[in-house]
């Protein structure tokens, strides 16, 4: 496992985080092994986003077994982010410090509010709990731009934001930007839907007259995620993620010991020679073809 800074903290990271998310496995037994697999496959960040008595039993069982200053944990707000309030408040402290049996959590991660500012409510309990230091940070998930003034708040020092091999300018610039500016930057969605079912990044093949008078026909597909030999599809896409050196962690949703073992093993892994040259190959030709469209 390789391991990075997180923003302006002093902790590190491992380059992978797990995403520990409410399942139908109803066995606490279950969740405390998948958590022992990632720890001794080196990954020390994990992100909790469930409330079920299993879950957080098992969880708290695998977390207490560590010494606190060497995890990583962040606790996932799922509200709506104009719907937040004391309630939020309460469920957060009732899940990670009473369910986990934590004393603080590095980060809360929630959604982006599209405002410059929090809901009240959920603004005075969340800054009670980081001036007390049982909320280290606060992070923003977002799929765009993000208010500056919420980010200057005093508690962000963390975004979320998807990243992949299909990324364009705007959401490259805008985790480098987030880099540049001390924000530690999570990279979600590296193997985003689209690419998993061969949806519109991965066309098909057009007609023979097509090929004939587009240029771009023939290069630029996504092929080549199922055609690699040693590598699936969603590996290679991992490996590239963690190729990008603005993400201060990439997370992972696996739900089995042996998804994790696998997963883990992408980061000490080179790209295939030629495959970063395909990627780039298929996002400038798919652009090309976004561009093709809005003429016609």
């Amino acid at each position: 496992m390789r391991y990075r800074p997180f923003g302006t903290t002093d902790m590190a990271v491992s380059a992978l985080t797990l995403r520990l998310v409410d399942s139908e496995s109803p066995r606490a037994s279950d969740w405390r092994d998948l958590v022992f697999t990632a720890l001794e496959c080196g990954i020390n960040s994990f992100q909790v986003e469930g409330e079920s008595p299993a879950m957080l039993a098992g969880l708290g069982e695998a977390f207490a077994s560590v010494e606190r200053r060497l995890l990583f944990l962040t606790w996932r707000v799922r509200d709506d982010g104009t719907a937040m309030d004391h309630q939020t408040i309460e469920r957060l402290v009732g899940g990670a410090f009473e369910g986990l049996g934590l004393d603080y959590l590095d980060l809360v991660l929630i959604n982006d509010p599209r405002a410059p500012r929090l809901a009240p409510a959920f603004e005075a309990g969340l800054r009670s709990l980081h001036q007390s230091r049982a909320v280290r940070g606060l992070g923003i998930a977002s799929r765009g731009d993000i208010d500056p003034s919420l980010m200057r708040n005093g508690m962000v020092t963390a975004i979320s934001s998807p990243f992949n091999l299909s990324s364009g300018w705007a959401e490259r610039h805008r985790i480098r930007s987030a880099a540049q500016a001390d924000y530690a930057v999570i990279g979600e969605d590296f193997w985003p839907q689209a690419l998993r079912e061969g949806g519109e990044s991965a066309p098909r093949k057009p007609s023979l007259w097509r090929r004939r008078t587009d240029p771009l026909a023939d290069v630029g597909g996504y092929e080549f995620l199922h055609g690699t030999p040693g590598w699936s599809g969603e590996e290679i896409c991992l490996g590239y993620a963690l190729t990008e050196p603005s993400l201060a962690t990439v997370r992972i949703t696996a739900d089995r010991p042996a998804e994790v073992e696998r997963l883990a093993a992408v980061v000490e892994r080179d790209l295939p020679n030629g495959v970063c040259a395909q990627i780039e190959m298929a996002r400038f030709s798919a652009q090309e073809r976004e561009k093709a469209a809005g003429r016609d």
